[in-house]
């Protein structure tokens, strides 16, 4: 759903800092703490939170694990070589791919708004080097508007050991909203895959300094799927994913420095369980999307995606509570762009997978 409306509303949201709490009062966090205290009483806003994480969670990773075994971050691939990458434009996506005078190797994957692919949308840079068996990857990926207004900023750094379709890697990434200079979100996240068996374990931190926030979410999870690529090298993620989720007063929550991943301090609000797909397309952007899970405090989360027949993706999310209340939907386009419209009807833009309260 890549609409000049969508744009404007992300746009003035961000710009007007509007989207609330939409509930009660945060819950008092308990930095400092094993994080093993679970919490009944949620508000809707942790309810929102906690949710948004879990169902975009596999998105946001998958879309980086995606890039591994189908060749987009120019590591090498069971389908094709980094040679093989540069396209001109197709699909609202372009690709150039340089190789630099150190031998390390630069992709450039920038989606559009427009089939005609002048109004960018998400430009995406990593840069590869390999050595001694072990590749790394530093990629950037900036997020606009289609006034060219900057939305924000996913650094990722990767290492990759063994071949990209039976090996390991670990990922680290920071997203920015806007041009702030501080991340607003911190994950870790390792994975593994041995022929067509994929593992992985993610810890994650929100620190959200809006005033009617103003408090620290955190999730950590693990993963057990299995992986196709087709002919077309589309690559399907299909398994169970659970996790824990974890509140603290802002700032109150660490995450690990090395996997597993693993989040500690505040309070933990309870766990979550989610089952089904996700696929991403050669140029790892998501193509469907079916997930079902059962969320905190028995809030259930049903996913689905749509393509038109222009083949633009739009995502749709429904979060209800145990007795199948409205407690959130939301709405983005592939590139996890789009709107997040609480019960009472408060709405908050969605950045690359990420709320922005």
């Amino acid at each position: 759903m890549r609409s000049s409306l969508l744009a404007a509303v992300i746009a003035a949201a961000l710009l007007a800092g509007c989207g609330g709490g939409g509930g009660s009062s945060p819950l008092p966090g308990g930095g400092g703490s094993t994080g093993t205290t679970t919490q009944s009483s949620l508000s809707s806003t942790d309810v929102a939170q906690t949710s948004s994480d879990a169902a975009f969670e596999p998105m946001d990773t998958g879309e980086a694990d995606a890039g591994v075994p189908n060749g987009i971050l120019g590591a090498s691939s069971v389908g094709r070589s980094a040679q093989t990458l540069p396209h001109a434009c197709k699909h609202r996506t372009t690709r150039t791919v340089t190789v630099n005078a150190d031998g390390s190797v630069t992709v450039e994957t920038i989606h559009y708004y427009d089939d005609a692919c002048t109004q960018v949308e998400r430009d995406g840079v990593a840069i590869f080097t390999s050595s001694g068996g072990t590749a790394t990857v530093a990629r950037t990926i900036t997020t606009y508007n289609q006034a060219h207004l900057q939305l924000g900023v996913r650094k990722s750094n990767y290492a990759l050991t063994g071949s990209s379709n039976n090996g390991s890697w670990i990922l680290t990434s920071a997203f920015y909203v806007g041009t702030s200079t501080s991340p607003i979100t911190q994950y870790g996240h390792a994975a593994s895959l041995n022929a067509t068996a994929y593992s992985a374990n993610t810890g994650r931190i929100a620190n959200d300094p809006k005033p009617s926030i103003n408090a620290s979410y955190g999730r950590q999870s693990t993963v057990s799927a299995t992986v196709a690529i087709d002919a077309s090298n589309d690559t399907t993620f299909t398994g169970t994913r659970n996790g824990t989720a974890f509140k603290a007063a802002l700032g109150g929550l660490t995450l690990s420095s090395a996997p597993p991943f693993t989040v500690s301090g505040g309070t933990q609000l309870g766990t979550t369980s989610l089952t089904g797909s996700v696929t991403f397309d050669s140029d790892s952007e998501l193509t469907a999307v079916a997930l079902n899970g059962t969320l905190l405090s028995g809030n259930t989360l049903v996913v689905t995606s749509s393509t038109d027949a222009n083949g633009i993706v739009t995502v749709n999310g429904t979060i209800t509570s145990p007795t199948n209340a409205p407690v959130a939907t939301f709405t983005t386009d592939a590139s996890g762009n789009g709107i997040m419209t609480l019960a009472n009807g408060t709405q908050v833009p969605i950045v690359d997978w990420h709320v922005v309260w």
